[in-house]
């Protein structure tokens, strides 16, 4: 028996209310759990406290011996950046995942982040994880015809394209999204398999069979979103009353089950469709149970719509096509044919009004067909194969025997104060085979002066080099040091940071154990002068999001790089702008734009000190602003595109701008039309 946990955002607990996912997680849930395994369903959520939890649906849980864990998300902090809550809910999920052995994860806000990334550098036992593709942030905003937020909607896309890659399986249940995200140049480990959605029903689903009554209610089924298509059901209502104002004589009501999703749409719609004169119904508290139910007892006189043009494998069309006598028409959208099984089954129509009309017109007027329903047995069991291949004992990843060589390369300018503590902290590394450079790039200073040549006497009998140049600043100054010797990668550290004993020895292993060509780890942020040193914030890079990364470098992570020297030198090392700062960042988006990978390791080796007069504070601000913008109007500049890094950061500024001015105290008038301006230019509304 398996310990197996199911982790969604999305779950039939919460007021009884989930779409699509949170009947998977169910479905597959009861068919594990009668497949012999022990299952827990782990309900994360964005909410800084856990939602009421629907006493029947808990009932149901613990009487299936399914365990539930609620686990909501943490306020935020101003000592922990940069700031994405998917990646902090993922950390706090981490410790909870430790003694399953299979995590099926989902792909919105996929939760399997943290986990998958300290898999990757990791030769511990981990549980398998397995990503399930319903339909990440992006494809659903496509759907819903909206805009991302910046740079937060980047940050959850970078989060679900990341879990998924590194999962250890991803699983579709329509071939139609997995090759949409194909296309949108989604990467997998390994090649996705389509399995269709599993389905347990709780009994054979009521209905009278094939009717000839006349059909007196059409039920739109679906949540109120755009892209369920309510729009599209309107106007193929008003369409097929204009060509047919007969059909009124018979069609008595229009009901609209789903819930509400967008905030005034019931009624919009309600307005539109009871200028028909027929009576407009909305019954948005259904559970999926309760929403069968009620089609079951209105098949014999309804036509039910499903109108969504952009779809992925959805549970609707698959209740509604088990239940007997029911009339069924479907939009030609996403995966819809893949689950009727037929693409030219006759219950589908292209989705535009015009052709939802006559499909319409068609179900109400003439004897209805028999039609096939979802056959869930053949999908359950593909289901319980590809677990059972899973559970079998995996290869786990083996620590290197030995660790490549490595040179630590440090730029020295007049730091006299904290240069000691820095090297110190090198020699007591466990790890005992590297070399260390350090270029003193033309200090001026007596003191620092003296503390070089001190530690040079101290140091150099282990062979660590110290060599002095004119000062050409800190760029100049790393690729220097970096050009000394043959080791296998190199090491940048700043001359006033710290390291804990272990941090070269895991960064190597790390290093190895994934192939990366460039690792940075998490940062703690400290102040003083001597020890203990207080912390002061943490900071987790995201990774490296290369769009993010335009407006919000601070993702790509610290000063600390420990990069593979062959790739350092096909990039041609730092590039040299005396006075600006980020050369860290821009070192690593060059990296990455040339086709190597960088990555984050989620542990906190890196002890990074706050200077007053450091560079990242003291430097020209525009100039290290336009450092990193450079490097990609190189890459824009290939394709015609020139200036339209400066353009997009220019234009990001400009909402930062107007945000700020909207939180003045400027007239409520005033406010509320920059508002507007800002909303429309961040993708807050549609």
């Amino acid at each position: 028996m398996a310990r197996v946990a199911l982790v969604s955002h999305d779950v039939q607990a919460v007021q009884g209310r989930a779409g699509g996912v949170g009947a998977f997680v169910t479905h597959w849930a009861r068919l594990l759990k009668a497949h012999g395994e022990d299952v827990t369903i782990i309900f994360v959520h964005q909410d800084l406290q856990s939602p009421a939890i629907d006493a029947r649906w808990a009932a149901n849980y613990q009487a299936w011996g399914i365990g539930f864990v609620d686990l909501h998300s943490d306020q935020q902090t101003p000592e922990r950046w940069p700031e994405a809550w998917a990646v902090r809910l993922s950390e706090k999920l981490h410790p909870l995942l430790a003694d399953y052995d299979i995590v099926y994860f989902q792909d919105w806000a996929n939760s399997a982040f943290h986990t998958v990334r300290a898999k990757r550098f990791s030769a511990e036992r981990q549980p398998v994880c397995v990503t399930v593709l319903h339909g990440p942030s992006t494809w659903v905003r496509r759907g819903n015809r909206s805009y991302p937020k910046l740079p937060d909607d980047l940050h959850l896309e970078y989060v679900e394209r990341y879990a998924a890659e590194h999962s250890d399986y991803v699983l579709a249940p329509s071939r139609y999204l997995l090759d949409w995200l194909q296309a949108e140049d989604w990467r997998f480990r390994n090649p996705p398999a389509v399995l269709r959605l599993p389905f347990l029903p709780d009994a054979t689903p009521g209905g009278t069979g094939l009717v000839s009554a006349p059909r007196t209610k059409v039920i739109f089924f679906g949540r109120l979103e755009t892209r369920k298509g309510f729009r599209l059901f309107a106007g193929g209502i008003l369409s097929m009353l204009a060509s047919h104002p007969e059909i009124s004589v018979t069609l008595e009501e229009i009901v609209l089950l789903g819930h509400e999703d967008e905030a005034g749409s019931v009624v919009s719609l309600s307005r539109q469709l009871q200028r028909t004169g027929l009576t407009v119904t909305h019954l948005g508290h259904f559970d999926s149970r309760q929403a069968g139910g009620y089609l079951a007892e209105n098949a014999a006189h309804s036509v039910v719509v499903i109108a969504s043009a952009f779809e992925n494998f959805p549970y609707a069309v698959i209740e509604a096509s088990l239940i007997p006598g029911i009339e069924l028409i479907c939009s030609r959208g996403g995966g819809i044919p893949e689950v009727l099984g037929d693409p030219n089954d006759s219950r589908l129509f292209e989705p535009y009004p015009q052709a939802l009309a006559q499909r319409l017109y068609q179900a109400l007027t003439q004897p209805q067909t028999e039609a096939k329903p979802y056959e869930f047995a053949s999908a359950n069991q593909a289901w319980l194969d590809f677990h059972s291949s899973v559970t079998l004992p995996q290869a786990r990843p083996q620590a290197p025997a030995e660790l490549p060589s490595v040179c630590v390369c440090i730029p020295f300018f007049n730091k006299a104060r904290y240069f000691e503590q820095t090297l110190d902290a090198l020699a007591i590394q466990t790890c005992r085979d590297f070399t260390v450079v350090v270029m003193d790039d033309g200090s001026t200073d007596s003191a620092a002066l003296d503390v070089f040549q001190r530690m040079k006497a101290k140091y150099g009998p282990r062979g660590w080099q110290f060599l002095q140049q004119e000062n050409a600043f800190v760029d100049a100054a790393r690729n220097a040091a970096a050009a000394q010797g043959n080791s296998t990668y190199l090491l940048f550290l700043d001359a006033d940071d710290l390291l804990p004993p272990h941090a070269l020895e895991r960064m190597l292993q790390a290093a190895v154990l994934s192939g990366v060509d460039c690792l940075v780890s998490g940062s703690l942020l400290f102040s003083g002068d001597e020890p203990p040193f207080p912390t002061v914030a943490h900071y987790m890079p995201l990774g490296m999001n290369l769009v993010a990364g335009l407006i919000e470098p601070v993702i790509f992570g610290g000063p600390m790089i420990l990069v593979r020297r062959s790739a350092f030198e096909a990039i041609g090392g730092y590039r040299a702008v005396r006075g600006a700062a980020h050369e860290d960042w821009e070192l690593q988006a060059r990296l990455v734009m040339a086709g190597f990978d960088s990555d984050v390791l989620p542990e906190y080796l890196h002890h990074y000190r706050q200077l007053p007069d450091g560079l990242a504070k003291t430097s020209d601000g525009f100039l290290a602003k336009r450092r990193i913008i450079d490097c990609y109007e190189e890459q824009f500049s290939r394709i015609g595109m020139h200036g339209m890094g400066g353009l997009v950061y220019a234009l990001y500024r400009r909402c930062q701008e107007l945000e700020g001015a909207v939180r003045e105290d400027v007239p409520l008038e005033l406010r509320m039309r920059l508002h507007e301006r800002l909303t429309k230019m961040l993708g807050k509304s549609q």
